[in-house]
């Protein structure tokens, strides 16, 4: 797909907003299942865009395939409370996000930010960062400071 953007005589419709997945086959999709344990897999369309470092990435869920059956805004609490302890990701406090969320918004850093939205029945959940960043590179760097017995921010911030 880079290849493609990055072509000489790559096609004008690159230039705008391409969603792809609509199988709603995302090779993703099981990793996600499994990882957060729900029944239903999770509704996941990706976007993709021309700008080089940055990502957002949504999934939507239905409220009542959940257990327990939560609003979006119990499901970000739930989220704040898990990563209430974590330097590198933050959640948006319920109903305090901006308007509109950019996908290139942490380009350049470590830091994920999740964003919580919906109401009683739906509820989407974005996590924004740097692909490049805080994708492979910046687990690698964390990961091995943490292995080191380093402080878990060392050449990261």
């Amino acid at each position: 797909m880079i290849a493609e953007y990055q072509s000489e005589d790559r096609s004008e419709l690159l230039s705008s907003p391409g969603i792809y997945g609509l199988t709603l086959h995302h090779k993703h999709v099981p990793e996600m299942q499994k990882m957060t344990g729900l029944l239903h897999a999770p509704v996941f369309l990706p976007v993709v865009d021309d700008y080089y470092r940055g990502m957002a990435t949504t999934i939507m869920l239905q409220n009542r395939l959940l257990n327990g059956n939560p609003t979006a805004e119990q499901i970000c609490q739930k989220l704040q409370d898990y990563y209430k302890d974590e330097h590198f990701v933050s959640v948006v406090p319920f109903g305090e996000n901006d308007p509109k969320l950019y996908a290139n918004a942490l380009a350049g850093t470590n830091y994920l930010k999740i964003v919580v939205c919906g109401t009683e029945e739906q509820t989407t959940v974005t996590a924004l960062f740097d692909n490049l960043g805080k994708g492979a590179s910046g687990a690698a760097v964390q990961n091995m400071n943490i292995c080191l017995g380093l402080p878990e921010t060392t050449g990261l911030e």
